[in-house]
This record gives structure tokens, C-alpha cells and sequence, in this order.
């Protein structure tokens, strides 16, 4: 058979996948929540040739389709969940859900691994081996994550995945991939800093210790880390996101919280910053008479693309995208993603997919209120886990 065979199968598919991720979208679900969403796919999934697996780690999916033969068996992976944020745009099917909004295309995820699920299921008999598709629970609840919970709970054996791909939207072009072979994103780890002071009246600072001034101090003294502690040659980013503190304007806070996001791409570098973080927090701290804890949080690991499977991917998909929209990113994306626990276990490729328009142009934004991500990508995404279970399985 062609491949041309499977594209027709997905624009005849595409409709209805278009539909399910407007019906996913207008209703999203945060982490470790995603019981409306699941059913939304288990529904399309009942209707296909499938061995199915539900509630792993929670919400999570496994739909397995077996081929004629018991030889390679390969895995896709989508991600399910929403963000806790209030979608600010005029779509027909925008968040129903107040504060909840799927802000970084998972919703796209899901319905794209669903529908090349329903394309690939009609060739069943021409597979010569497995594919499983893994509908992923939880992906931005690190450090946690569902990724690791899937994998504890079985996703990756029986039978044995030799091979993932992970596809994530992304605000290039439609019709564009890029991905960079090896080391592709960053480690994403979380912090958390207490500074405990001392209450006392604003109008007699000297009875009191002052957290808010301590922890001014942490945070102006944590932006030396990268630029003093690491070569200039090391990649870093060190986040704070909240500060919480005080409880009235006229009074000494005794208590501060900040929380943040460590980004980084070697364990060299992560023990600097560590090391660092510590002095820092303690001893910066104590010069105001405070007291300073920082609890550091392992997250998602380092994304890692295998170097064979990439040069697979760049000759496979150019076939059907063009080679000059296969794009070799130069350099690491300071990104967390918790498919790279699955590309440290089995030899992996994760892409971005474009799914900017022209008529968005500038609105394909990851974690943004009025993000829009373009239903060609739906499309785009549907064709290339197909073009990989084409070349891997049926040619």
C-alpha cells in the first residue's frame, strides 16, 4: 500500500477529530483531574480494534493496537491536561471552565493521538508489529508528573516498547517541525525558599527581624548565581514566580515564601546551583537576623532525542512535509516535559509541531491566556505519527 492510502483515511477522520478537541477544549480539566476528558476518549476508542487500559496513575490511557506480527512495537504519547488559567478568547468552544484553560495545546495532543489511533486501527492488518498510544494524565503537575506514574504502572512493557515519539504544538508555521537530535530540553526542577523573621510594629523596626527585607535580598543575590557561578559556556535559568509575604502595611513581616523553577542541562551545573542556593538562602538571610530554608525539588529530567531515531524522523517526515520544513533546532529549549523520563528508558524522539496561522499570527504562545492554536496542526500531527507507523511497520 501508499502512504497516500493513510492520508485520505485522516482527512475523512479529521472532522470528527476537529470536534473532539473543541469538546475537550471547552471543557478542560487540571492535572489529575482529567475523568471528563478520559471518557471523551475512551468513547472514540471503544469503537476501535484496540486492547484498552484506563485509570493508570489516575486518568491515563493505554490503547495497544497489535499487528499481524509480534516484532517492533512503537508508542506514541499525548498529554491530557489543562493549566489554571482564564482563557481570554472569543472561540465558539473557548473554556467553559472558569480559571482552567488548555493553554498549551494538549487538548490538540489528545485528539490528534486519538485520531491517528482511529486512522492507523483500519490498516491493523497491514502492521507488522505493535503501536501503543499513551493518553498522558498530569504532564504539568511537576515535579510529579504522569509520565513516571504510567511508567511505574506498566505503559512501556507488554509488550516491550522499543521506540516513543512524543509530539507537542508549538508557534512555527503549520506544516513545520523542529527538533534538535540528542540533548533537547532542559532539566526542570522546582524551589521553594522560606525566610522566617521576627513580627513586630513598622513604626519600631528595630524589635523585629524583617523577612521582606531578607528575602530581597535572596532574591537580588540568587540572579549572581549564572552569571558568577557558572561558565559562561553553561546554559541555566533560575525563575522566582510567587512571592508571599506580610500580612498588613504597618507591620514587620515574619514570614516570606518564594517559589521558583530551576532550568538546567548538565549535573555539573545543577550542584553548582544547588551549592549556591543553599549559601545564599542561609547566609543572606541571617545577615538580617532571619532564618532561611530552601527546599529544592528534583523535576522532570533532560529531554534527550536519540541520534538515530532523529535522522529516522528527518528523512521520514521530509517526504511528506518537504526536507526545508524539518527544523534543526541549534540549541536546547529551556523547556520541562516529562516525556523525557520515557526518552531516558527508550530510544525516543520528541517534536514540535507548528500550529501557528497567519491569520494568529503570534498567538501559537505556550501558557498564554489568548493562546490559538490552529487546527491544521491537528492535521499535521495526525499525518506524521502516521508517516512514522508507515515507514516503522506497514512499508
Amino acid at each position: 500500500m501508499q502512504f497516500f492510502e493513510i492520508e485520505q483515511k485522516i482527512k475523512e477522520c479529521l472532522p470528527e477529530i476537529i470536534a473532539l478537541r473543541r469538546s475537550i477544549h471547552a471543557e478542560p480539566e487540571l492535572g489529575n483531574c482529567e475523568q471528563k476528558t478520559a471518557a471523551k476518549v475512551l468513547d472514540k476508542l471503544a469503537k476501535l480494534p484496540l486492547n484498552v487500559r484506563s485509570n493508570i496513575f489516575g486518568h491515563g490511557i493505554l490503547a495497544t493496537l497489535d499487528g499481524k506480527e509480534q516484532s517492533k512495537t512503537i508508542l506514541f504519547r499525548g498529554d491530557m491536561d489543562a493549566l489554571p488559567m482564564h482563557e481570554e478568547n472569543d472561540l465558539e468552544f473557548k473554556s467553559t471552565v472558569p480559571n482552567v484553560m488548555h493553554a498549551c495545546g494538549h487538548d490538540m495532543h489528545t485528539a490528534a493521538l486519538a485520531g491517528a489511533a482511529m486512522v492507523l486501527s483500519h490498516f491493523k492488518d497491514q502492521l507488522k508489529g505493535n503501536i501503543k498510544f499513551m493518553f498522558q494524565p498530569a504532564e504539568e503537575s511537576s515535579p510529579v508528573g504522569g509520565s513516571r506514574g504510567m511508567i511505574a504502572e506498566g505503559v512501556l512493557e507488554n509488550p516491550k516498547v522499543d521506540e516513543a515519539y512524543g509530539l507537542h504544538v508549538y508557534g512555527i508555521p503549520c506544516g513545520q517541525v523542529t527538533f534538535r537530535p540528542k540533548v533537547a530540553n532542559s532539566r526542570s526542577d522546582r524551589i521553594t525558599i522560606e525566610i522566617i523573621g521576627k513580627s513586630s510594629h513598622g513604626s519600631f523596626p528595630n524589635e523585629g527581624f524583617d523577612a521582606i527585607v531578607a528575602a530581597a535580598n535572596v532574591v537580588t543575590s540568587i540572579q549572581s548565581i549564572v552569571s558568577r557561578s557558572l561558565s559562561p559556556c553553561e546554559r541555566a535559568v533560575i525563575t522566582l514566580g510567587t512571592v508571599h509575604g506580610g500580612s498588613r502595611y504597618n507591620v514587620i513581616s515574619d514570614k516570606v515564601v518564594l517559589e521558583g523553577t530551576v532550568r538546567s542541562f548538565s549535573e555539573a551545573t545543577v550542584k553548582i546551583i544547588q551549592e549556591r542556593l543553599h549559601d545564599i538562602v542561609e547566609q543572606a538571610a541571617a545577615t538580617y537576623g532571619c532564618t532561611g530554608i530552601l527546599k529544592y525539588e528534583n523535576g522532570y529530567d533532560y529531554m534527550y532525542n536519540d541520534p538515530e531515531l532523529s535522522e529516522f524522523v528527518q528523512q521520514s517526515l521530509g517526504e511528506v512535509l518537504g526536507k526545508e520544513n524539518i527544523l534543526i533546532q541549534p540549541d536546547p529549549l529551556p523547556a520541562g516535559e516529562d516525556f523525557s523520563f520515557i526518552s531516558k528508558l527508550v530510544p525516543s524522539v520528541f517534536l514540535w509541531v507548528g500550529a501557528e496561522s497567519a491569520a494568529h499570527k503570534g498567538k501559537c504562545i505556550l501558557h498564554n491566556p489568548e493562546s490559538i492554536f490552529d487546527e491544521q496542526g491537528l492535521y499535521e500531527s495526525m499525518r506524521i505519527m502516521c508517516k512514522i507507523a508507515y515507514d516503522k511497520l506497514i512499508k
